[in-house]
């Protein structure tokens, strides 16, 4: 004879600003699972706890002030525990469950050399904002591998993993730094000085004063070639081919956004080489429309759009 015992789980996770990668006080943001009425607990470096959960979907949702508010399905796995009379230990219960998105604490990027007896990776030069200590997770062609020598803030090119099989050149590198929540900036943040924007509103078309709030605002194109989405061991990684290169965006995150409920939106990124996108809005009931924007670098750029009803 056996017995089912009812398993409850915690859910955990942590707030990082964008840019910075820095965790966010607890005084700055506020987390809800939608509909529950449970309050969570915040700890230090942007952590914040939900107790006492039942297996099932949730919907979690952040608020920060200048910030873009996120929601996200989260799911609580059922994973019933088996009493059996007579034993003296139960299986262990699943007591807590960390959440993050997939690419939003780490570095990725893309394989230029590999050196076998060393074990390095070589890339572009990328500038981290914050270190990488040694073990962190290593995500390439499905096997996971770990961060040999530590990667300090400030530009790097190079990485050494504990084992360099399997991996070649133009293999796509994620090296997880936290498992994490990024917030990205709203319209109306003080941007700092070395990101590009662009900016705009999106309305109804012929009537500006009409916003169209959760309209979607994304790149397609830069300087007229395809952005591509593709799923990189579990993340949804954006790149595009610029010259000879394949170049990393970001996370699909990082190359699209909604609009607010004044209809303002806010695209950012910073990289000072991209002569111009290609920027696409939609809403469902509304017709698709896309337009070209010339980069103005390191500065604000502007793109209104007007839907049409479909």
């Amino acid at each position: 004879m056996t017995e089912s015992i009812s398993q409850k789980t915690s859910l955990v996770a942590q707030v990082i600003e964008d840019v910075s990668y820095e965790p966010l006080a607890d005084q700055r943001f506020q987390a809800e699972l939608v509909g529950t009425g449970k309050a969570p607990h915040y700890k230090d470096s942007g952590y914040f706890a939900f107790g006492d959960l039942l297996p099932g979907d949730y919907q979690l949702r952040i608020v920060a002030d200048r910030f873009q508010t996120q929601q996200l399905p989260v799911t609580i796995p059922a994973a019933p525990v088996v009493f059996v009379p007579g034993e003296k230990k139960l299986p262990k219960l699943l007591e807590r469950i960390i959440f993050a998105q997939p690419g939003d604490n780490e570095l990725v990027v893309i394989v230029k050399t590999v050196n076998a007896p060393s074990k390095l990776i070589t890339f572009d030069a990328v500038t981290l904002p914050r270190p990488i200590n040694v073990g962190a997770l290593v995500l390439v062609n499905g096997s996971k591998l770990t961060l040999d020598a530590r990667l300090d803030a400030g530009t790097v090119a190079s990485a050494r993993l504990d084992s360099v099989a399997g991996i070649a050149p133009d293999a796509i590198v994620r090296i997880v730094r936290d498992r994490s929540i990024r917030l990205r900036f709203d319209p109306y943040y003080p941007a700092p000085a070395e990101l590009t924007r662009i900016v705009g509103a999106v309305s109804l078309n012929n009537q500006p004063g009409v916003p169209l709030e959760n309209a979607l605002v994304r790149i397609t194109k830069v300087d007229g070639k395809a952005v591509t989405v593709a799923d990189v061991d579990g993340a949804r990684i954006a790149s595009v081919i610029l010259g000879a290169n394949k170049v990393i965006l970001g996370t699909e995150s990082d190359i699209q956004t909604t609009a607010n409920a004044r209809g303002d939106y806010n695209l950012y990124f910073s990289r000072a080489d991209f002569p111009n996108v290609t920027l696409e809005a939609s809403l469902a009931g509304f017709k698709k429309i896309s337009a070209d924007v010339t980069i103005n670098p390191l500065a604000r750029n502007l793109a209104d759009f007007e839907l049409e009803k479909t």
